[in-house]
């Protein structure tokens, strides 16, 4: 990050920040996308065991490295104020701090995972399939939290072309990983969904080889002399939970309401979960045009905001927000236009088609809402203000897009589809409630001397 001059200098640092984030995000959400589209080639039993996993798997997985992402606006204010000594420390106690949140985060996979699957009905069949799906991707789980807290890192130093670069290389492993391994090539054993969990944590651990390269290696990183590590800080640790776990909770609350409908989709027949699960995961591939507004906005923030200049600040979330805008009605188009031909990537079967593509007509306006929250999640989060946005997400959606779904599914014909009703409702709730809390959370900062 540097400081700018003009609204044109700073649309160029925006972008500059944006696209390599876009391109992370599209890689990443490719991984769950390659899980999915294998599984569902390979047969729609696995297909709906995976799905089954990654409900369970996400809320608790996206909470968690929401807690790292804090990392970003501690190390941005940090630079805006010109004390780049501060870094390292932070840096190593968001490390610590990922080691215990990765070893309690297996340890809740190991013993509590079967439980919860046991619960839902399952047939035996998909039952299996998740399990083992979550007991091998279980393996991952340390590589993938220090990446986490790496990344946090690049991204607040503004080396998001970094992180860019390693999920790009992860797409590659991924599905080759996958592939010898859900069907059983180059002499594996043929492993089905189990084998997409093994594939992705293998995956994982390869890159975090390339990440302790680059820590030791890269210029505008070693710099700050990251191997020499810092001794654990309670206080630092501390106040660095207490900001990230608003941050986790707030995302949280967003992921777990749809794998809560993801599970609810367990009382309707597998051929069912399979379409909703195929145009979930489209649906949230298409979600990194927006999360990657989102990452990049706090960035740009929290430097304008740490220098105390709040007008930068403001113009830097107009410029997001717009943005935002403009990418969803690409997206529109294109997800209206080819529904079902995106329908088809992920089964052969007629009536799977036509299934999937009415699921992703409903997806239309999970893009809209996505486009309009977001990006205020992304800027509040530049300010710092997490524990409000985090109580007001709760209310949105499990006050909101629940209840509704509920209602609409016992009042109205529309069966499955009124869980998606219900999840744009909350959406579009808690964008409304954001907004109203960032215009507070400005006017304040205006009213500060500079």
């Amino acid at each position: 990050m540097y400081k700018t001059h003009s609204s044109g200098e700073k649309i160029r640092l925006f972008a500059l920040l944006f696209l390599p984030i876009l391109i992370y995000q599209l890689a990443n959400y490719s991984a769950s996308f390659i899980d999915t589209m294998m599984t569902g080639r390979y047969a729609t039993v696995d297909l709906a065991g995976v799905s089954m996993a990654t409900s369970l798997w996400n809320p608790f997985f996206t909470f968690l490295t929401g807690i790292v992402s804090a990392l970003v606006p501690i190390v941005g204010q940090h630079l805006g104020r010109g004390d780049e000594k501060s870094v390292s420390r932070e840096f190593h106690q968001f490390t610590y701090m990922s080691i215990g949140l990765s070893l309690f985060f297996w340890i809740l996979v190991q013993l509590g995972a079967d439980h919860v699957l046991a619960l839902l009905g399952l047939e035996e069949s998909v039952y299996q399939v998740a399990s083992n799906y979550l007991s091998w991707l279980s393996l991952g789980i340390f590589p993938l939290f220090l990446f986490s807290v790496c990344r946090s890192l690049f991204d607040a130093l503004g080396l998001t072309r970094l992180s860019m670069v390693l999920m790009l290389l992860l797409v590659p492993l991924n599905s080759f990983f996958n592939y010898v391994l859900i069907f059983g090539k180059m002499g594996l054993p043929e492993m089905g969904g189990a084998g997409a969990g093994l594939g992705t944590a293998l995956a994982y651990w390869f890159v975090l080889m390339l990440v302790v390269a680059i820590l030791m290696l890269h210029p505008k990183v070693k710099a700050y002399r990251l191997w020499e590590l810092s001794s654990i800080d309670v206080k630092d640790m501390s106040s660095g939970f207490r900001l990230g776990l608003p941050i986790g909770g707030a995302i949280f609350a967003e992921v777990a309401i749809f794998a809560v409908v993801g599970l609810l989709m367990a009382k309707y027949s597998t051929a069912l979960i399979a379409s909703h699960q195929a145009a979930m995961n489209f649906a949230s591939l298409m979600y990194a045009f927006p999360v990657s507004i989102a990452t990049a906005l706090p960035i740009a923030v929290s430097y304008e905001v740490g220098a105390r200049r709040y007008e930068e600040a403001r113009q830097y979330a107009r410029i997001g927000r717009l943005l935002a805008f403009g990418f969803v009605s690409i997206t529109l188009i294109f997800l209206f236009l080819f529904r079902y031909k995106v329908a088809a990537l992920y089964g052969t079967d007629p009536s799977f088609i036509e299934r999937t593509g009415i699921f992703l007509t409903y997806s239309l306006f999970f893009q809209l809402a996505d486009a309009f929250t977001a990006p205020v999640q992304g800027i509040l989060r530049g300010y710092k203000d997490t524990r409000l946005p985090f109580l007001l997400g709760v209310i949105a959606y499990w006050g909101i897009s629940l209840p509704s779904a509920f209602l609409l599914e016992w009042l109205t014909p529309l069966g499955p589809y009124s869980y998606w009703v219900g999840l744009i409702l909350g959406i579009f709730s808690s964008g409304l409630l954001l907004s109203k809390r960032l215009t507070t959370i400005q006017r304040r900062f205006d009213g500060l001397k500079k």
